[in-house]
């Protein structure tokens, strides 16, 4: 990604928008609904990428930050406006286009708008996320089949570029994960990450799980694609949802695309049932013009 100073992108040409910076915070327009502190905006106007943008003559912003701590893609955290919304939405992709990301999500998970403003806003659906629930799991030993399980060890540089590797070959770009993400992720409250060795001591599989007291949360769950049908999902699966039920979750939720069919039809084979009520959409809108949405999300 290219390097700027903020004092490259600021002003915005012809426009009343500009980066946030930590001098701007008093002057938003901070409301009691609004997501964010005075104190929490001022360490996100410090933070790098500079990727929040706010309107000089009304107080609006955007917060804007790295997609699942990638470097190559922006998301939309939170939008503060009302009708000048459209008009941070276009600075935020263009400081962010500035910086060298070649594309600009907006998730319905963390702001919840019509599809007609997104559309408005040139952002194009580009991926729908649904959500599955057991609601009785009974504990029991966790089952590993064919497969060792073993931790992930964060600092084991080997064991990270292996998993790194197998994440990004079994997901579509869009959802990816790296470095960053794994190293935040492993460190979060409750969560656990446990990699699949085969008989030949190839990492083959991974889950990644959070529990939250009597809850559970499958996050991640991946296979090698080179060896997929052999049964190593359910195997995977059945991994993860007994290694949460016998540390006292009594309930497992999960999400995947829609589009993912051989994901959904192992999830419900399992005993998952649909929780759409929960359902999501993911905007997104191509700053590099030598991408194509299949390149997205495969």
């Amino acid at each position: 990604m290219t390097s700027h100073h903020v004092e490259d992108l600021l002003p915005l040409s012809g426009s009343e928008i500009a980066v946030l910076t930590p001098d701007a915070v008093p002057h938003l327009r901070v409301s009691w609904h609004t997501r964010f502190t005075s104190n929490e905006l001022t360490k996100i106007a410090q933070a790098e990428p500079r990727l929040s943008v706010w309107n000089q003559r009304t107080g609006e912003f955007l917060v804007g930050g790295p997609w699942r701590n990638r470097r190559d893609v922006a998301s939309v955290v939170e939008i503060a406006a009302t009708s000048g919304a459209i008009d941070l939405i276009d600075a935020f992709c263009t400081v962010a286009q500035q910086q060298g990301i070649v594309l600009a999500v907006a998730s319905e998970q963390v702001e919840r708008r019509r599809t007609a403003f997104y559309v408005g806003a040139r952002f194009e659906p580009i991926e729908d996320i649904i959500i599955y629930e057991m609601s009785r799991v009974r504990a029991r030993t966790p089952r590993s089949g064919n497969l060792r399980f073993v931790p992930l060890q964060i600092e084991n540089r080997a064991m990270l570029d292996e998993l790194i590797g197998l994440d990004n070959a079994a997901f579509p770009w869009l959802w990816w994960n790296s470095e960053d993400e794994f190293r935040e992720y492993s460190s979060a409250p409750g969560v656990e990450i446990q990699v699949g060795y085969d008989e030949s001591r190839q990492a083959v599989a991974y889950v990644g799980t959070t529990r939250f007291r009597n809850w559970g949360h499958l996050d991640r769950i991946a296979v090698d694609p080179e060896i997929q049908g052999r049964g190593l999902g359910r195997v995977a699966l059945d991994f993860a949802v007994s290694s949460l039920a016998a540390a006292g979750a009594s309930r497992v939720g999960l999400s995947t695309q829609s589009r993912n069919v051989r994901s959904r039809a192992l999830y419900e084979s399992y005993g998952f049932h649909r929780s759409s009520s929960h359902d999501y959409r993911v905007f997104g809108r191509l700053l590099d013009l030598g991408l194509t949405l299949k390149d997205i999300v495969g």
